[in-house]
């Protein structure tokens, strides 16, 4: 445990240093309709149910990229939408790091939505302890090879 009680092993969570306009959220929603669009009765990124939380999770995730993604989105935010997936493959040549980070943004976001979840079959992080039996089964046998050794070679302690 830390000092402020919290897992060692868990990394403190960022937070994006202001929200977004009006303008970028729109425009970071054409793009994710872009990048994920509607295929037969699955609707598109941005039309997914839960899409706008899912966002700001996954774009806490990147506030380190959080000002290039804003850039990129107040660059596109004028594209017609039947040009936006021709500016973000430009996006990709030109700026691959920042492409990344908005692409990542996006498709972490959808993979965050309860519909995206269950369609690929993804419960989500749970515990699955192990019951007794599954322990005992685990370290049946583990300890074998160090007591037959025991057997054939007497007693000594390192020092």
């Amino acid at each position: 445990m830390s000092a402020d009680g919290s897992p060692l092993s868990v990394p403190p969570r960022r937070r994006i240093p202001r929200p977004l306009t009006e303008t970028e959220s729109e425009t970071l929603h054409r793009v994710a309709d872009s990048l994920v669009p509607a295929r037969g009765d699955v609707p598109a990124a941005g039309a997914e149910p839960g899409f706008a939380d899912s966002l700001a999770l996954a774009l806490d995730a990147r506030s380190d990229a959080f000002e290039p993604i804003c850039t990129a989105l107040a660059a596109l935010a004028a594209t017609p939408q039947q040009d936006l997936f021709a500016r973000l493959r430009d996006l990709n040549v030109e700026q691959p790091e920042t492409f990344q980070a908005l692409s990542t943004v996006v498709a972490g976001a959808w993979l965050l939505t309860p519909g995206a979840r269950e369609r690929i079959g993804y419960r989500g992080l749970q515990s699955d302890k192990a019951g007794l039996e599954d322990a005992i089964d685990d370290l049946t046998g583990l300890l074998d090879p160090v007591l037959e050794r025991a057997e054939h070679s007497p007693s000594c302690w390192i020092r």
